[in-house]
């Protein structure tokens, strides 16, 4: 998260789907599911079970926030991750 973010330039999207341990995919209204939205939310509940580690991911997106905004590397007018002459 901290590298795609680093990397993102002028923007950062959360991931959203189970690849980072959402429980159930997400899947937005669209003809292929009949308009459903049944799966079309965010469970975010998760991060107050204690018992669970969404608590650790929620403080973790928390500080990389804390760190741009002390930095402000996500905007910042150099956008440039490599540069060669």
């Amino acid at each position: 998260r901290l590298v795609t973010m680093a990397l993102g330039g002028e923007a950062y999207l959360n991931f959203m789907g189970n690849e980072m341990g959402h429980p159930e995919w997400i899947d937005f209204p669209r003809e292929g599911n009949d308009w459903s939205y049944k799966y079309c939310r965010r469970q975010w509940n998760l991060a107050d079970e204690g018992h669970l580690r969404y608590t650790e991911l929620l403080e973790f997106d928390e500080d990389c926030m804390k760190l741009d905004g002390t930095y402000g590397f996500v905007s910042s007018p150099t956008q440039w991750v490599t540069m060669m002459d």
